[in-house]
């Protein structure tokens, strides 16, 4: 089972990171790849497993970034708080990543947010 368990992760590459958001790439000890994003309000990271696939597909523009989230191939994710670091059960809730609509090109630019 895979499970995304912050401590047991070693960090790969940044995929993007600016003022909006901060996607990491991650393995572990088996090279079982893993993303963290930040999730909607309350804001929090939370960590999760990917696949190579889908990996390419959202670095391609095939998908946006709440697809690459929903289709991981993990029922555990860890979420991080101020307050508060716990693993979940993708069967007990339901994440909406930040920018989570969004393309890594569309979350890339900087004309994402005007005020």
């Amino acid at each position: 089972m895979i499970i995304a368990e912050r401590h047991n992760l070693s960090p790969v590459r940044v995929l993007i990171s600016n003022s909006l958001v901060h996607i990491e790439l991650f393995e572990d000890n088996q090279n079982n790849l893993f993303l963290s994003s930040i999730l909607t309000d309350p804001e929090r990271i939370v960590y999760y497993a990917t696949t190579s696939s889908l990996l390419l597909k959202f670095m391609k523009g095939s998908i946006m970034l709440q697809t690459l989230f929903d289709k991981t191939p993990s029922l555990f994710v860890e979420i991080i708080s101020k307050t508060k670091t716990a693993l979940y059960s993708l069967n007990d809730i339901d994440l909406d990543l930040k920018y989570g609509d969004k393309t890594l090109q569309e979350l890339s630019t900087d004309e994402l947010i005007k005020v």
